[in-house]
């Protein structure tokens, strides 16, 4: 049996539940840094898009007004599903870590449950890093996930005005 606080990567990460915390903390920041990028390129380029989209406005029909709207709508919400998934998945794989963690300190302390003489206590605390490491990157999801689903609804919006003002009949 493994003393607590050992692991592999990250001290106090253990088995299954740390290769998940990992692997859900690699999406997170990845799907971050996708939808920062997105959005910083959008806004850089939002004066030629906005002319784009008047031209494909007033000359085509309202329904490919919708269709273009539509695209950029899914566009936008890449990544959002992950993001929702690790919010509430990332605490409940570090509560798992953790509770694993405990176990097995529980049964490093043997049937009395008596720490061995001259036992330190400052390697046990590590096993909480699991907990940590989940509540981080629901965080960090929830953030990224709210401050694109915002950009989005904000950008689509702005969208929908200009198609409804374009559809609009001009005064003789």
């Amino acid at each position: 049996m493994t003393k607590a606080g050992s692991g592999g990567l990250i001290p106090g990460l253990h088995g299954p539940t740390g290769v998940l915390l990992l692997l859900l903390s690699i999406g997170v920041t990845t799907i971050t840094i996708d939808r920062c990028r997105y959005w910083l390129l959008w806004w850089r380029h939002r004066s030629e898009a906005r002319g784009r989209w008047e031209r494909l406005l007033r000359e085509g029909d309202p329904a490919q007004g919708q269709l273009i709207i539509d695209d950029l709508d899914s566009e936008m919400r890449v990544g959002e599903s992950l993001l929702q998934a690790a919010a509430v998945i990332g605490p409940l794989l570090g509560l798992i870590g953790t509770v694993l963690g405990l176990m097995q300190v529980l049964a490093s302390l043997g049937p009395q449950l008596v720490l061995p003489a001259g036992a330190n206590l400052n390697g046990y605390g590590r096993i909480l890093i699991s907990t940590a490491l989940g509540l981080i990157i629901s965080l960090i999801a929830t953030l990224a996930l709210h401050a694109n689903l915002s950009l989005r609804e904000w950008q689509l919006e702005r969208l929908r005005r200009l198609q409804r003002r374009r559809s609009l009949p001009t005064a003789p």
